[in-house]
């Protein structure tokens, strides 16, 4: 089994005792944990596996990530405060992806109407044959939202030293990492638990060309077009001569894309009725799924599927002391997943900073994949 040579405290992503040997234990930091909180010590030496064995309880209490150099708090509750506090209450799509929300989202891939996985997969294969001639050696893989890690298997090769999961979902994560490291024990693995759509620090001692992947069409699941912003981060956490593959889903018939977020079998809906559980968890509240219903459509004035809790009666909750009323009929926007064109997608990427190297498309032109380059 490898081992983490020359990695410092500081590149390692959790603060809690592993038992390394009965004589000895040894401290690893989470990128969210302050200095103050953590050992200078090194960790060459620890196996890849010790070094993603979480204590998911005690991290949760902490939940920060390191973002632009200060401490952030990746608070669910937070941020649904700033967005109930509106006229339109909105869920940012990322807060989706907890343990049980994830496995809704993978149900949803397996299902006919959504194509995007599928298509994608059908990609990844193609540029899987070219990777060898695009990228030299020792490459460091750095994951945007890496869920399963399914995907990103389909590309790891031997030219690939390192890889680095970006994810909010602590549970999810940790538990996909184990299970790539059992199909690739040489390749070492730094699951980082953060907010991937801000500026992240990432591992010093990780090779120097990095590729960066943001798949599932994630790009347009941004409100209020902030997918220019997470594209700059995205520049920034990578740095210079750095290149990004980016899953791009194209305009296309409104009923193939109104099928393929609302499936006869009801995933879809289960998924963003989860979000319920998940405010109920967290803010000990009450609220009753079946008090919900989820509707969803393609809005043609903005290129985009939105999807939404309706309200079936007059609610209320409290978050952090303050009474928020959800008033019968009121909708609240879950999902939202912006289409695009290549030519718009092409503005977007330069106005980001970055050059549009490449990309693939399907035999139906469903959907590409981009290969950009920070310029």
């Amino acid at each position: 089994m490898p081992v983490a040579d020359n990695l410092t405290i500081d590149d390692i992503k959790d603060f809690q005792p592993q038992k390394v040997n009965k004589k000895k234990t040894v401290y690893v930091r989470h990128q969210g944990m302050t200095k103050n909180n953590s050992p200078t010590i090194k960790t060459k030496g620890l196996r890849i596996k010790e070094l993603f064995k979480l204590n998911s309880d005690e991290f949760k209490k902490k939940e920060e990530s390191r973002v632009g150099g200060r401490i952030k708090k990746i608070s669910f509750i937070n941020e649904l405060l700033i967005e109930f506090s509106k006229k339109n209450k909105k869920i940012p799509s990322k807060f989706h992806y907890d343990l049980k929300g994830s496995k809704y989202f993978e149900k949803i891939t397996t299902t006919k109407e959504y194509y995007v996985t599928r298509i994608e997969k059908e990609i990844l294969k193609k540029i899987a044959h070219q990777i060898n001639l695009i990228f030299h050696n020792n490459l460091t893989f750095i994951e945007f939202g890496s869920g399963s890690a399914e995907k990103i298997s389909i590309l790891l090769n031997d030219q690939v030293k390192f890889y680095v999961p970006l994810d909010i979902s602590f549970d999810f994560i940790n538990k996909s990492s184990k299970q790539l490291f059992k199909s690739f024990p040489k390749l070492k693995i730094l699951p980082t638990y953060c907010d991937y759509t801000k500026f992240i620090r990432l591992p010093k001692n990780i090779s120097k060309t990095k590729v960066g992947f943001f798949l599932g069409s994630s790009i347009g699941n941004f409100y209020n077009k902030k997918e220019k912003e997470f594209l700059k981060n995205a520049k920034k956490t990578l740095g210079n001569n750095s290149f990004l593959f980016v899953g791009v889903d194209l305009i296309k018939e409104t009923k193939i894309l109104e099928k393929a977020y609302n499936d006869p079998g009801g995933f879809a809906a289960r998924f963003n009725l989860n979000l319920i559980n998940r405010i109920n968890n967290e803010l000990k509240t009450k609220l009753k799924i079946r008090d919900f219903k989820y509707i969803s459509h393609f809005n043609k004035k903005i290129n985009a599927v939105e999807g939404f809790l309706l309200s079936m009666k007059n609610q209320e909750l409290f978050i952090n002391k303050k009474k928020i009323f959800i008033k019968k009929g009121e909708k609240i926007q879950t999902e939202i997943s912006n289409k695009f064109t290549l030519t718009s997608f092409k503005k977007l990427a330069s106005s980001s900073g970055w050059k549009v190297k490449k990309y693939w498309f399907d035999k139906k032109k469903f959907y590409t994949i981009f290969l950009l380059y920070a310029k």
